[in-house]
């Protein structure tokens, strides 16, 4: 291959490389480096002013769209409560987006016995229990209790499905909460946030799962009564159930 022909091959590698990227800002630093190498090749082997016109705009947007990213980032300032919440649930997230997420739920201080979810009807918003706790109660028996640090009705917001079970909190509580119709839009419209959502809401269905399962061992008799201490490794978050039947 021809030193020539080289230039011009890793200028569409490296923007190939660029669309298998996962995280946002090495997309766009990959698509810079094709469109600098992509410049070289148009000035010195084609010589072709309309192709190095379009390379430079391609990277005079980018690294704006990175100047703007970077500017955000520097900008988002996090309390205690919302600093461990998205330590727990979204680190792999950017800062900046991170309180767009933050800015477009509210935070409340929620007395016990405040209904968050009602079996069988719409969940009106997910909510985060940064602290207190909820009892889960479906066909009039408690099936287990929500600790801190997780997320209620996520499964539901994430598929339009009415909540399975009455979440009720039984003591006072600090929450995060964001409306669903808010969230479905902002899933809609920032991708990166949406992708974070969907891997912590699947961290939660593991959890509801690993309880399931060790409820449904309990039922089979393998035990009469007893309390699990179900743990996702994922998300290092503790539930308690009751499986008494």
């Amino acid at each position: 291959m021809s030193p020539s022909g080289f230039l011009g091959h890793l200028a569409y590698l490296l923007l190939v490389i660029s669309m298998v990227m996962r995280r946002l800002l090495w997309l766009r630093i990959f698509v810079v480096l094709s469109a600098v190498a992509g410049i070289c090749y148009a000035i010195f082997i084609l010589t072709d002013p309309v192709s190095v016109f379009w390379e430079t705009t391609l990277i005079t947007v980018n690294m704006l769209q990175l100047g703007i990213s970077a500017w955000q980032n520097s900008r988002a300032r996090f309390s205690p409560d919302e600093r461990r919440f998205m330590d727990e649930h979204f680190a792999g997230l950017p800062t900046g987006q991170q309180r767009i997420l933050l800015d477009l739920g509210q935070w409340s201080n929620l007395a016990a016995g405040t209904v968050l979810c009602t079996e069988g009807a719409a969940v009106p918003a997910l909510y985060y229990l940064s602290s207190g706790q909820a009892a889960v109660v479906a066909h009039g028996k408690l099936v287990g209790v929500c600790a801190s640090g997780t997320f209620v009705g996520e499964i539901s917001v994430s598929t339009s499905a009415p909540a399975s079970a009455t979440v009720t909190l039984t003591e006072p509580g600090l929450l995060w909460q964001i409306e669903t119709a808010r969230l479905r839009s902002l899933m809609e419209h920032r991708p990166q946030i949406a992708n974070a959502l969907k891997a912590s809401f699947f961290v939660a269905l593991c959890d509801k799962l690993l309880r399931t399962n060790m409820q449904l061992s309990v039922l089979a008799g393998r035990t009469n009564s007893a309390v699990a201490i179900a743990e996702c490794p994922a998300s290092h978050r503790t539930m308690t159930l009751n499986t008494t039947p």
